[in-house]
């Protein structure tokens, strides 16, 4: 009897497992999709690329909501090779900024009853996270891209920050602060739509009770 139940405690977690890494692999791809429809078909100036990885945070927690923040930008590098697209590993270390939103979203919700406590109360702790998120994905991203610059003499990927960051260098502001200026309105904007739309998912997956 003992050894029934071991075995059938060990499957449970077993099959949770594996409709967890189907969970994440669902939100890879609809931050793929989203990020190559806005961005590279209707060439919206966001990023776009957080919407499912935000919903994991709050469907599924910490643990995989960074394994789709850390293997998203490897994915699309791989995904725009594949495409016949030029090869941009560095970019794979926006995989930062992705790390970054997790940690400060779940720091927020961990243990924290009263972000559910009602719907006014929940849209203050959106924008809450929508804040600190912008500030540290602004503050990561601006790193990376002042390192690019300086070790690839400005011949980097187009995105749409670097679209703005020659206004500011031609206006004599140092690099790194180019970098991070440029990025403050283009990542509040994102954050407030991924933050909200990532909520959204989430609640979707509880509606149908996704299995996880």
């Amino acid at each position: 009897m003992y050894n029934l139940s071991m075995t059938y405690s060990t499957n449970k977690v077993y099959i949770s497992l594996i409709k967890t890494i189907l969970l994440c692999l669902l939100a890879l791809l609809f931050n793929l999709a989203a990020a190559y429809i806005f961005g590279d078909m209707l060439h919206v100036p966001l990023f776009l690329d957080t919407i499912g990885t935000v919903a994991v945070v709050f469907y599924a927690g910490l643990v995989p909501a960074l394994f789709v923040a850390g293997f998203y930008n490897v994915f699309r590098v791989l995904l725009m090779v594949a495409m016949g697209n030029p090869a941009y590993p560095w970019d794979m270390m926006y995989s930062l900024c992705g790390l970054a939103i997790v940690f400060c979203t779940w720091g927020f919700i961990y243990k924290n009853s009263n972000f559910r406590g009602g719907t006014i109360l929940t849209i203050l702790y959106l924008l809450l996270i929508v804040l600190v998120s912008s500030f540290a994905s602004s503050l990561i991203g601006a790193g990376i891209e002042t390192s690019q610059r300086i070790i690839f003499h400005n011949q980097i990927y187009s995105n749409p920050v670097t679209l703005f960051v020659q206004a500011f260098l031609d206006g004599n502001f140092g690099l790194f602060l180019a970098c991070f200026i440029t990025r403050i309105p283009i990542t509040v904007l994102d954050r407030l739509i991924c933050t909200f739309a990532g909520w959204l998912l989430y609640l979707i997956f509880k509606k149908i009770r996704f299995p996880c």
